[in-house]
């Protein structure tokens, strides 16, 4: 089943798979789709506002830091402070409860990875709302707690938190891969001698 899908490995000698969250076994857009219009509907803002946040999302990606700032800077003649606007968007978007789901093909990916490998997650962000996306995405069914980590719970006393995830995982990482949508997942895997794919929403993009 693999063979055709992920050609670069050779899937007789894994043992373990990995995977990041966002991006990877879903589109985040569905997500950031969501609690931007949440945003927009509590502050009252407007569709243009709106239609500016998630372009800038798409453009920038998931880490870029400044979305709401410059959202503040679209619509400043309706707030008193840069500071408490961010802030406020900010508490929205963490204590968001996204409605999102694995695609049906993902979801028969995941069940042959299940019957066929030992699997682990690992996921950066807040760790409430990475909490809420794992529960949404109904992903319990395929991981053992003891193999999932959410780096945000770490991150304070971690240097490279992905890094320091593996210590936690109760897996061999020997003839494993992992299954990433950015650099960072990327050079994590290769820092810790795990073979790379990169994926968008579980389809190779590289």
């Amino acid at each position: 089943m693999l063979s055709p899908l992920f050609k670069g490995v050779n899937w007789n000698h894994i043992t373990s798979v990995g995977f990041d969250m966002d991006g990877t076994l879903y589109d985040e857009f569905d997500f950031i789709k969501q609690v931007y219009s949440e945003i927009n509907k509590q502050f009252i803002l407007n569709d243009s506002i709106l239609s500016f946040m998630t372009k800038r999302w798409l453009e920038k990606g998931s880490s870029y830091p400044l979305i709401f700032s410059e959202a503040y800077d679209k619509c400043k003649s309706t707030f008193d402070e840069k500071e408490d606007f961010v802030k406020k968007a900010i508490d929205i978007y963490r204590n968001f409860s996204p409605k999102i789901s694995l695609n049906d093909r993902n979801k028969k990916l995941m069940a042959y990875f299940q019957e066929n490998f030992k699997l682990y997650l690992i996921t950066d962000g807040n760790h409430e709302l990475q909490k809420k996306k794992f529960a949404s995405l109904g992903l319990s069914k395929y991981f053992d707690d003891k193999n999932v980590v959410f780096t945000g719970a770490y991150k304070p006393d971690y240097h490279k938190p992905k890094n320091k995830s593996l210590e936690l995982i109760d897996i061999n990482m020997d003839n494993s891969v992992f299954f990433g949508d950015r650099d960072v997942d990327k050079e994590f895997a290769l820092s810790s001698n795990i073979q790379f794919i990169r994926v968008h929403n579980m389809l190779e993009v590289s």
